[in-house]
C-alpha cells in the first residue's frame, strides 16, 4: 500500500508557531523533504526530533521527485516542508505535490503558518477577495506589464519582495499605486514591523534587512476600463503631433485620463518608436 505525502506548513518566524498536528507529523513520517536541510534542521533540534531529511528544492526538484515518488509507492510517508510557510507557495514542492496526485498517491495539507495570510490578517483592508501576485520581475518590461496590472487590480493584492529590491518597488509603488499599502518585514520575528502608507503622501523609510510581504488596499471603483497597446500609442502620437503637445504633457495626459501609469505609457511609446525605425531599415 502506498504512503502518504504530507504538506506540512512551518514556522515563518517563531517557533512556537507550530501547530501540535504539524508536529506529530514530522515526528510520524519516515522522511522530511526540506527545501533546506540546515533550516529545517534548527526546527527539528528545537523539537528535538530525530528524522531522515532530503533536499527538495527549487533546482533539484524535478529530478528528485521520481525517487521520492518510488518510495511513496513502496509504502513511506514523507512531510513536505520549505524553508518557512506553506510549501509550493513561491517555493518548491509544487512538482512532487502534482506527481503524487498523478500517481494516486494522497495528499495530506498539514495547515499552519502563512505569511500571506498573516499580512492580510493584520493590514485591516477590507473586501472579500484578494490576489496574490508572487514576486514582481526584477526587471525590463515584465515588471512594468506587472505593475502595470497591480495598478488596474480592484481586489486587494499581495505580494513577497526581496531585500535587495524592496527600496526600488516602494518607491514604483509610491508612484503608481495610489491606494493604503502595508508593508510587512520580518513577520513574527523578532524585529517585526508593520507599517501603513495611506492613500497619499510618502513611504515611510523602511529598513532594507529582512523578508517583505506588501499588501495593496483594494480599489473603490470595480469597474477597470482596459486599453489596447495600440490605442494608447495611436493617442499619444495624436497629441503631439496634431495637437501639439510636448511628450511628457502627453504622457500625463494619457497617464490621467487612462488610468494608465505613466512609465507604462512611456515604455509603449518607446517600443513603438524602435519598431517604426526597424521597419524603416534605420535598425537591423
Amino acid at each position: 500500500m502506498a504512503g502518504t505525502l504530507f504538506v506540512v506548513a512551518t514556522p515563518i518566524g517563531n517557533l512556537e508557531d507550530l501547530t501540535f498536528r504539524a508536529l506529530r507529523t514530522l515526528r510520524e513520517v519516515d522522511l522530511i523533504a526540506a527545501e533546506d536541510t540546515r533550516r529545517t534542521a534548527k526546527l527539528l533540534a528545537h523539537y528535538e526530533i530525530r528524522k531522515s531529511m532530503v533536499s527538495l528544492r527549487e533546482h533539484n526538484e524535478v529530478r528528485e521527485t521520481p525517487r521520492l515518488i518510488g518510495r511513496l509507492q513502496r509504502g513511506e510517508s514523507i512531510a513536505l516542508v520549505s524553508d518557512a510557510g506553506t510549501p509550493g507557495i513561491s517555493d518548491p514542492g509544487t512538482h512532487l505535490v502534482r506527481a503524487a496526485h498523478q500517481h494516486g498517491i494522497r495528499v495530506v495539507p498539514i495547515p499552519g503558518p502563512s505569511a500571506i495570510s498573516a499580512a492580510l490578517s493584520a493590514s485591516g483592508f477590507g473586501g472579500g477577495e484578494f490576489v496574490f501576485l508572487g514576486f514582481p520581475p526584477s526587471s525590463g518590461a515584465a515588471r512594468d506589464d506587472w505593475f502595470h496590472g497591480l495598478a488596474a487590480e480592484t481586489r486587494v493584492a499581495a505580494f513577497f519582495e526581496s531585500p535587495h529590491r524592496i527600496k526600488r518597488t516602494l518607491e514604483e509603488l509610491h508612484e503608481l499605486v495610489k491606494r493604503p499599502i502595508m508593508i510587512g518585514r520580518e513577520l513574527t520575528k523578532v524585529n517585526e514591523s508593520l507599517v501603513i502608507k495611506p492613500s497619499t503622501g510618502q513611504l515611510t523609510s523602511t529598513s532594507d534587512i529582512g523578508e517583505f510581504v506588501i499588501v495593496v488596499d483594494s480599489r473603490p471603483d470595480k469597474i477597470v476600463q482596459t486599453y489596447d497597446a495600440k490605442d494608447i500609442v495611436s493617442l499619444f502620437y495624436r497629441l503631439t503631433k496634431l495637437a501639439s503637445f510636448g511628450d511628457s504633457e502627453a504622457l500625463q495626459l494619457i497617464s490621467k485620463h487612462l488610468n494608465v501609469p505613466q512609465v507604462r505609457v512611456k515604455n509603449l511609446v518607446k517600443k513603438a518608436k524602435i519598431e517604426a525605425r526597424r521597419q524603416a531599415g534605420r535598425l537591423p
